[in-house]
């Protein structure tokens, strides 16, 4: 079983989070994260780690109005793991942005309740545009859907 380990970085209006480790085979060409792609990198997510994003969000918590929630592909970490950082997540009130290569019906329902809206489809370099904008993203290829749950 794999552990889960992340970063995060504070963006405007979002705390973003990086969960290590992605299966994909191929990886996509081109990736925006291949460091995200070693399940080892960043840190090992418990509580210690749990309280450092606690204390980023209460210090910023005007500025933060989302959560987001990225890659590597967090569906190829452990559910269980997925869940109770999702759950922990859930306790500061913003909105969870999840992205993932997977479509919509590949994602767990216990996974989809916890998120406000997930971004589906893996990146496809020949499918690359400029056009495609949803809920005010800017999503890199054609193929890529925002859902809002």
């Amino acid at each position: 079983m794999n552990i889960l380990h992340i970063d995060y970085t504070l963006q405007l209006q979002s705390l973003d989070i990086y969960l290590s480790g992605c299966n994909g085979n191929p990886h996509c060409k081109n990736c925006h994260n291949p460091e995200s792609w070693d399940f080892t990198k960043g840190k090992v997510y418990n509580e210690l780690y749990f309280n450092k994003i606690k204390q980023q969000i209460n210090d910023f918590d005007l500025l933060i109005h989302n959560i987001m929630i990225f890659g590597g592909e967090p569906l190829d970490n452990s559910h269980d793991e997925l869940l109770h950082l999702l759950f922990d997540l859930k306790m500061f009130n913003k909105k969870i942005w999840f992205f993932t290569r997977y479509g919509i019906n590949e994602i767990p329902k216990e996974i989809k309740s916890f998120c406000n809206y997930i971004k589906t489809g893996r990146y496809i370099e020949e499918l690359k545009c400029n056009d495609n904008i949803q809920y005010g993203i800017k999503l890199a290829t054609s193929n890529q859907k925002i859902y809002k749950l």
